[in-house]
């Protein structure tokens, strides 16, 4: 621009001197109206002023003096929805160990937390004395009922042999009542007896009844003592990993809030995290999660549980995520992270090209001649630095990658596609 400048200062001082020359040596009559307006002075005069407004008006950019942009073009990647999450290591299921007997000393603890158990392993033995006692007072209550059971079936019997011998009399005086050779006072004493020797044998079934009822019962309470007795040992209920210890020897078992032992069923772990019921909706059983947990790095999990509800009051849901086995995982790390919700490919530019104002977003596109075209877009996610465009582009369009607002609509650029290439 400057040497342009300079150039037609030259010219214009050329111009100067040249007719100033001219004028000296030419005659021409001023009178003639036309020879007044070829006048050399005025002559000069006008192109001195031409030659000074072209110092100052701007010249034409040629194509070597417009500004190299950086363009990109729109393409077809891929996409991948994520929700942020933290949370807590937590068990996935937790068994408390109760006593089932209250009321007995503990004698022996044979666990400790961080112990790996088995089902049915004994994890602590309680006081037996007491129990025994009971045992052995059920035992005798059944042999005193068995006892009975023979006492009542001999008092059957003799109730039997009495209903029997009644009967036998009561046919007997009736065949001879007919003949007259038994009075009616007798035949009536004998059918009197045979009915009582009835009634005595259907009482004697009902007291077999009972005695044998009384049998049954004492079984219930040995089985019952004896039980209680096997409570005595303290086995775990499920194979894992012990994460809590409150018995200690000399302790009476009782059960409540702390039970004796807690153990996390099959050593599973996994995350709990609470999610905002605008994500939850986006998660699903069987997505993949990304997660940080403190000291242990990078670890990737499955969300196993989306729970179908959500609280009134924080406006959180809960989501479960399964990790791998590993023995380093504790219950109540922190971990945070992402799960990946949406996987697919769509149009995508970077995330810089993408402008906004107080209409919407846009982006600067440059056609093939060079000029920017201001183009409203719809947007939608943002992975790994390109914003999704979900109408408004169209693969093979080429954008402004970063410096777009400083342009307007029909301004003219020189498109540098990225690695230094005009396009």
């Amino acid at each position: 621009m400057r040497a342009l400048k300079n150039k037609l200062a030259l010219r214009a001082i050329f111009a100067y001197h040249a007719l100033k020359y001219l004028s000296s040596r030419v005659l021409i009559r001023v009178s003639d109206p036309i020879s007044r307006m070829l006048n050399p002075m005025r002559i000069l005069n006008s192109l001195s002023f031409l030659a000074a407004l072209a110092l100052f008006m701007p010249a034409p950019l040629a194509a070597q003096d417009l500004p190299k942009v950086s363009v990109v073009q729109a393409q077809e990647v891929m996409f991948i929805g994520q929700v942020a999450i933290t949370g807590t290591l937590v068990a996935r299921e937790e068994v408390m160990v109760n006593p089932r007997v209250g009321g007995q000393q503990i004698i022996s603890v044979r666990a400790d937390i961080g112990d790996q158990v088995a089902q049915g392993q004994v994890l602590a033995q309680l006081g037996r004395e007491t129990l025994d006692v009971q045992v052995a007072q059920a035992q005798a209550e059944k042999q005193r009922a068995e006892a009975g059971v023979l006492q009542a079936r001999a008092q059957l019997s003799l109730a039997q042999a009495n209903l029997d011998s009644a009967e036998t009399t009561f046919t007997r005086d009736e065949t001879l009542l007919a003949t007259g050779t038994v009075t009616q006072t007798r035949f009536d004493s004998s059918k009197t007896a045979f009915r009582t020797a009835e009634a005595s044998v259907a009482v004697a079934r009902q007291g077999l009844a009972v005695a044998m009822a009384q049998v049954k019962q004492a079984e219930i309470r040995l089985n019952l003592a004896d039980l209680n007795l096997s409570y005595t040992d303290i086995i775990a209920p499920a194979s894992g990993v012990i994460s809590a210890r409150n018995a200690s020897v000399g302790a009476v078992a009782a059960a409540g809030p702390n039970p004796m032992f807690r153990i996390i069923r099959d050593n599973l772990i996994e995350v709990k995290t609470d999610v905002i019921e605008t994500d939850i909706a986006r998660i699903s059983v069987g997505d993949t999660a990304t997660l940080r947990v403190a000291g242990l790095g990078e670890i990737t999990g499955t969300v196993r549980l989306v729970s179908p509800r959500v609280d009134v009051r924080t406006r959180l849901g809960e989501v479960r995520i399964s990790l791998p086995e590993n023995n380093n995982l504790r219950v109540g790390i922190f971990a945070s992270g992402w799960v990946s919700t949406d996987r697919y490919r769509a149009i995508g530019i970077p995330a810089s090209a993408v402008l906004s104002d107080a209409d919407g977003t846009y982006t600067q596109v440059v056609d093939r001649d060079g000029v920017i075209e201001k183009r409203r877009v719809e947007t939608g996610l943002v992975w790994d630095g390109m914003r999704e465009i979900k109408s408004g582009l169209a693969a093979g369009d080429t954008v402004v990658l970063l410096s777009g607002a400083f342009f307007r609509q029909g301004d003219r650029i020189i498109p540098m596609l990225e690695g230094g290439a005009s396009r």
